[in-house]
C-alpha cells in the first residue's frame, strides 16, 4: 500500500472522540502578537546602507529584504510555539545536522520512495553531506517524528529545486531514526518529511507539501492551521503600517541612510541544543525496532494507544 493510500485509510478510521486535549485551542492572540512584536523588533534593529540605484529609497529596499528574511523565521517560530502547547508534541533540538550517507542517496537513486518505507540506515558512517531541518517534531502519541522545512513561498521554487530539497530530506530521514535512537528516543515507528508553503498556495500531501492552512492536520492540532494564517495576517498588517510610515518619512524628509551593512537585518537564531541528559542516558539500552519513513500526511486524531 502506498503512503497516500495508507494515509487515506488511516484518516478514514479516525474517531473525532480521540482528539482529546489537542482539540482545545488555548488563548492564542497574546502568543501570536508577541511573536509579531519580536519579528518587527528584529527588523527595526538593522540599519540600511546607501545604494546608488535606490538612492533615498535604499532604506525601504533594506526594510523589504529584512521582512522577507524574518517572515520565514516567524513562521518557524509560530509552528514551534504551537507545537509546544500540545502535551503530545515535542520539538527536538539537534546538536548537529542530520547526516546524509552515501547509501541513502544510492537507495533513492534506484528505488521509489514507497519502496523504502521500512528501511533505516546507520548514521555513524562517513558522510560529507548533511541536512538541518527547520523543525524536527516528535509526536509521542502517533509515535512519529516529522522533519519539517518551512518556506516563505514555494511559488518562486522551480520544480527541480523542490525535487532536490525533497531528495535531501528523504535521505536525512533514512538516518534520522538512528540519530534519535542514539539520543535515547526509543519507540518511534515512523519518520516523515513535510515541506510547508508559508504562502498557503501550494498543497500536495502525496509529495510531502503542506499549505500553511494544513499544518493542523500535520501536527494533529485542529486550531494550528488557522492560527498560522492569523499569524501571517497580523505580520502583514504590521509590516504594511511600517512601510507606509517609512514612505511618508522618505517623501517628507529624504535623508542619506546610514552606511552600514544591510546584513545587520539578518539576525542569527539561537540554535543551542537543549539538555538531553535524562533521555540520552538510555542510549543504546535496547535494539532499535523497524521505523517507517515517508511523506508526512494529515493523521487527524490518534487515540492514547497510538492507533488510528
Amino acid at each position: 500500500m502506498s503512503h497516500a493510500h495508507r494515509a487515506a485509510a488511516r484518516s478514514a478510521s479516525v474517531s473525532h472522540a480521540a482528539l482529546g486535549s489537542s482539540s482545545n485551542a488555548p488563548e492564542l492572540e497574546p502568543i501570536l502578537s508577541g511573536l509579531v512584536d519580536q519579528a518587527l523588533e528584529a527588523i527595526r534593529a538593522g540599519n540600511s546602507r546607501s545604494d546608488e540605484v535606490f538612492g533615498n529609497y535604499a532604506e525601504l529596499n533594506s526594510f523589504v529584504r529584512a521582512v522577507t528574511f524574518h517572515e520565514g523565521i516567524l513562521l518557524e517560530q509560530g509552528l514551534e510555539r504551537l507545537a509546544s502547547l500540545s502535551p503530545d508534541l515535542r520539538v527536538i533540538k539537534l546538536s548537529e545536522p542530520l547526516p546524509i550517507v552515501p547509501a541513502a542517496l544510492e537507495l533513492l537513486e534506484r528505488n521509489d520512495w514507497d519502496a523504502l518505507e521500512a528501511i533505516h540506515l546507520r548514521s555513524d558512517v562517513h558522510y560529507r553531506m548533511s541536512y538541518s531541518p527547520d523543525l524536527l517534531i516528535l509526536d509521542r502519541v502517533a509515535r512519529r517524528a516529522i522533519i519539517i522545512d518551512v518556506k516563505r513561498s514555494l511559488s518562486s521554487y522551480q520544480e527541480s529545486k523542490l525535487k532536490a530539497l525533497r531528495r535531501k530530506m528523504m535521505a536525512a530521514a533514512l538516518t534520522a531514526g538512528d540519530v534519535l535512537h542514539q539520543q535515547g528516543r526509543q519507540g518511534i515507528a515512523e519518520i516523515d518529511i513535510a515541506i510547508i508553503d508559508g504562502s498557503d498556495e501550494q498543497s500536495a500531501q502525496e509529495r510531502g507539501v503542506f499549505a500553511l492552512r494544513e499544518v493542523g492536520e500535520l501536527l494533529r492540532l485542529p486550531y494550528a492551521g488557522e492560527a498560522m494564517l492569523r499569524l501571517r495576517r497580523m505580520f502583514a498588517e504590521r509590516v504594511q503600517d511600517e512601510m507606509q510610515q517609512l514612505c511618508q518619512r522618505i517623501v517628507v524628509n529624504p535623508s542619506e541612510p546610514d552606511r552600514t551593512s544591510s546584513d545587520d537585518f539578518l539576525v542569527s537564531i539561537d540554535e543551542d541544543a537543549e539538555d538531553e541528559g535524562e533521555e540520552a542516558a538510555a542510549m543504546g539500552a535496547e535494539p532499535m525496532p523497524p521505523i517507517r519513513v515517508g511523506y508526512a500526511r494529515g493523521l487527524g486524531a490518534i487515540d492514547p494507544a497510538g492507533r488510528a
